[in-house]
């Protein structure tokens, strides 16, 4: 039902949509965003716990073969311990399987994860999580001191618009949404121009990636245009402590940023720009698999708001250090999305790999793709499909290399079909690369 809504609100033409944005979030957001209570508090992971590991055993397959009966508050953690791991390649293979059986088209949707990374999967996400997610995310922004109805937002997207149209007006989140592509295409004369635009409707806050922000940044910086802002909302890629002083300096506002996956099974925030993310226990709870001498290992999240799909011991595919903090527990040493991936058409020109996000018709079809660049404007895409797509692979590499050319047309772009994840180049941690960068630039 709520992407039917969605898809309604999208037809409408924009001056009947204007007056949403005054619409109260506990109003637009549902029943669930009314109800959530937003916390750290650690003392509530017991009984979290205790109830989605119930409902799991109850409404679903998987939960029905790992889940004990009666799980006690006091022991919850330890039985969590005790239950098998999940990872993507499982969800993909067999997802009915960790669907809940209270799940119909009116109170679920299915969405897909991993646009830029591997295993890209197909999740349920029950209405619900809707109005839980942005009650969370809207506690974030609330501490730079943005309100949805009063505070233009300027979002930058990693996606295409139709040709021409740059900017888009959603009353929604109330934003401003840009095409980052074309963005990158305009001239310098017209990139002043639409910057004053933007400085004329009292643009307060910037949301995008990393990526996307530093080339926002760099292009100001090359024609001498400040943009002051109240802050900014950096979503889930990571990036250093010192890029994030950057942008603060540079834009003069407080950055605000957050970790969390389509799969809602962890969301924690870094108030303090030094990358130390506190974890809402009220979300869902992440546990380390498998910690070195550091303390450092592979994220695991259990979720506590998206009943639809109920994911237990997850993995996440990125790494970090779980420390606890007063009544806290704190994410640090985190890795896994970069946010230091770019391709280079010139020493001086370049695109944020968030940039490439490819339709979900074509993410469902590979399991990996590795991108490699050794010189200017030209890159080799390393890419396995998957073992159900073995008779039409030729037509896979075909419909991504047109894909990836239609985002980069400038670029020369080679794609070579890879057998196995042993092609693949990998990090110091064993983590699969997106982006092999052999090109240094000062």
């Amino acid at each position: 039902m709520l992407k039917q809504l969605k898809g309604v609100y999208r037809r409408m033409p924009s001056w009947l949509t204007a007056p949403v944005k005054y619409v109260p979030n506990g109003l637009l957001f549902g029943s669930s965003y009314r109800r959530c209570c937003p916390t750290t508090d650690i003392s509530l992971v017991p009984r979290n716990l205790k109830s989605i590991l119930d409902y799991t055993r109850e409404h679903t397959e998987w939960g029905k073969l790992h889940i004990p009966h009666n799980v006690v508050e006091d022991e919850a953690e330890r039985i969590l311990a005790s239950i098998p791991i999940i990872d993507s390649e499982q969800l993909h293979t067999s997802p009915q399987q960790f669907v809940s059986s209270d799940v119909n088209a009116r109170n679920a949707y299915w969405a897909t994860t991993g646009e830029t990374g591997r295993k890209p999967t197909s999740v349920c996400l029950s209405d619900q999580s809707y109005g839980y997610e942005w009650r969370h995310i809207l506690a974030i922004w609330e501490l730079g001191g943005y309100s949805r109805s009063k505070d233009l937002k300027l979002t930058l997207r990693g996606y295409h618009f139709r040709p021409g149209e740059i900017l888009r007006r959603d009353p929604v989140y109330n934003e401003i949404s840009v095409d980052s592509f074309q963005l990158a295409e305009l001239s310098d004369v017209d990139f002043r121009v639409l910057i004053d635009k933007l400085i004329q409707l009292r643009v307060s806050y910037i949301h995008g990636y990393p990526t996307l922000v530093d080339v926002f940044m760099e292009r100001l910086e090359k024609i001498g245009k400040s943009f002051p802002v109240r802050a900014l909302f950096l979503g889930s890629e990571g990036t250093s402590a010192e890029k994030k002083k950057q942008f603060s300096r540079f834009f003069e506002g407080r950055v605000l940023s957050w970790y969390g996956l389509t799969e809602k099974v962890v969301l924690a925030y870094d108030e303090f720009a030094d990358n130390r993310f506190k974890v809402f226990t009220s979300y869902g709870y992440p546990r380390i698999l498998e910690p070195d001498s550091q303390g450092i290992g592979e994220i695991v999240g259990t979720t506590f708001v998206n009943w639809a799909m109920p994911l237990i011991n997850y993995k996440t595919g990125d790494y970090g250090r779980i420390v606890k903090e007063g009544s806290s527990l704190i994410i640090e040493k985190l890795s896994g999305r970069s946010g230091k991936d770019f391709i280079y058409e010139s020493a001086q020109k370049k695109y944020p790999i968030t940039a490439i996000n490819l339709p979900e018709n074509i993410q469902g079809k590979i399991v990996f793709y590795q991108i490699i660049q050794n010189d200017f404007a030209k890159i080799l895409v390393l890419v396995l499909p998957r073992i159900c797509c073995d008779g039409d692979r030729k037509k896979v590499l075909d419909e991504l290399y047109s894909e990836i050319k239609a985002r980069l047309p400038s670029f020369d772009v080679n794609i070579r079909m890879v057998d196995d994840e042993r092609m693949f180049e990998r990090s110091k941690r064993g983590k699969l690369r997106m982006v092999v960068q052999n090109i240094k630039v000062n």
